[in-house]
């Protein structure tokens, strides 16, 4: 039982760190991109310009985004989601040594389905809601299962993962699971 816990550990473990290795690749290319003044300047026209496809508060993509940009909010949304598991997995794991109770993996992992659902919920039917309404599933079955950290490790977990950054990647949206 115990080589099985820290087998499942470890796998999951390898699975977050490199879902943040994938991330930070992203942030340290932005951040090594210079900046000028002019580009800087022209850059709150340019936001100012193009349609608002934040989820708003109480959660609902506004009326006048296409497909497309709801199909972005939805892939935005879902790395934002991921990002927040990564690091409150690593958080839990540092302060633990390493282990990750199953009151913890639970919440975490429902914390993660909470927000993917409220991106789905409010946006049309398409490849990218379909691909994220999945990962939230597998998220959720994973959040009920007896030891959340063995069932995130599935392969089924996995896929879902593979098939919603594929579906953003489509989209136009990058983002790793």
């Amino acid at each position: 039982m115990m080589r099985t816990r820290v087998t499942s550990a470890v796998l999951f473990t390898a699975a977050v760190l490199s879902l943040a290795a994938c991330s930070d690749d992203d942030k340290t290319e932005a951040a090594g991109t210079p900046t000028t003044a002019a580009s800087a300047a022209s850059a709150p026209a340019t936001a100012a310009s193009q349609p608002d496809t934040s989820v708003s508060e109480a959660g609902s993509i506004p009326g006048s985004a296409a497909n497309g940009a709801a199909d972005k909010v939805v892939c935005e949304a879902g790395n934002k989601a991921g990002e927040a598991m990564k690091n409150a997995m690593l958080t839990i794991m540092k302060a633990n040594n390493g282990d990750i109770k199953p009151a913890d993996a639970k919440a975490i992992l429902d914390d993660f389905t909470k927000s993917l659902n409220q991106a789905v919920d409010q946006a049309p039917e398409s490849p990218v809601s379909t691909a994220a309404q999945k990962i939230a599933d597998e998220a959720a079955k994973a959040a009920s299962a007896a030891d959340p950290v063995e069932a995130a490790a599935a392969p089924s977990f996995e896929k879902a993962g593979t098939e919603f950054t594929a579906a953003c990647k489509t989209a136009g949206v990058s983002v790793n699971f």
